[in-house]
């Protein structure tokens, strides 16, 4: 009886211990990238990235990643988890891919939008300023 009291009293204290102080795993860092599709609409690929931009074309235009429209990327950033920073790229890093010249970063507008989304959901977006003047 005691054996099983102790037991008992053991899993409770891990399970207070845990909701008390939920895992708190480092914040991730996501890669973001933006193409205007062939209807003028803009697509978006949303990927995890945990050592530094290094991903390459056929990852980030893989159809089971893209992001149709503002509103899809909105909830996609939405589902990251709180703290997260995404970096915004327009090139892809370290290649010649000709896939990649199809990058680019929506007008203003939209990026502000989409900053001031990110940013009250406590999600930092990074993006190189001087490309969007």
């Amino acid at each position: 009886m005691k054996l099983l009291l102790l037991a008992f009293l053991g899993c409770t204290a891990t399970l207070c211990a845990s909701l008390q102080f939920p895992h708190s795993a480092a914040p991730m860092a996501y890669e973001l990238y933006s193409w205007q599709g062939s209807s003028g609409g803009w697509n978006f690929s949303v990927l995890a990235s945990p050592s530094g931009p290094n991903l390459l074309a056929q990852e980030v235009f893989d159809k089971k990643f893209l992001v149709t429209g503002i509103n899809e990327l909105k909830r996609k950033i939405s589902r990251l988890p709180e703290g997260s920073t995404v970096y915004w790229l327009d090139r892809l890093t370290g290649t010649q891919e000709k896939e990649g010249d199809k990058l680019g970063y929506p007008p203003k507008e939209i990026v502000q939008d989409i900053r001031r989304y990110a940013e009250a959901r406590k999600i930092k977006l990074e993006i190189d300023s001087d490309k969007m003047r």
